[in-house]
């Protein structure tokens, strides 16, 4: 693992952009498990003359599935407004790697969210116990806030 975290918005938008392909995009879209991102040549082209490693290949795997927005609410807030139910959510924070991810990419494409990807790419690259927790906790916090007047 490299000491330095990727620019996850330059990703995003090296992701976007007319350099990368339409089939290389492809390619990150139709991936069925985090098994195949290692051998899908659109993770070499995403991280030119690098050996990417697993947090690399977490990010490339959902990558294709948000948007960027640098003002956009968390994940777990969009999750909660887009009537995600609570049973789906824990799924993916109780899962195991890799189960978890995939769990959460299907949420993704059902949702289809814009997210800070400096926010979000950093939770994937970190992605663990506590990642998982602060998911769960925004979307309580955005399913669960008291009304205006409310105590």
């Amino acid at each position: 693992m490299s000491a330095e975290l990727p620019d996850f918005v330059a990703l995003r938008a090296r992701y976007e952009s007319e350099a990368f392909s339409n089939g290389a995009r492809a390619e990150l879209r139709r991936l069925p498990d985090m098994e195949s991102v290692a051998l899908c040549p659109a993770l070499y082209r995403l991280f030119p003359g690098q050996r990417p490693g697993d947090h690399h290949r977490q990010v490339a795997f959902l990558l294709p599935c948000c948007k960027h927005d640098a003002k956009a609410s968390s994940l777990g807030a969009q999750l909660a407004k887009g009537k995600v139910s609570e049973a789906r959510v824990l799924q993916v924070a109780r899962a195991q790697s890799p189960l978890d991810l995939i769990q959460l990419r299907r949420l993704l494409a059902h949702i289809e969210p814009a997210v800070n990807w400096a926010e979000f790419g950093r939770a994937l690259w970190f992605w663990n116990p506590l990642s998982k927790r602060q998911l769960v906790e925004d979307y309580y916090l955005a399913q669960f806030s008291p009304a205006k007047g409310d105590k």
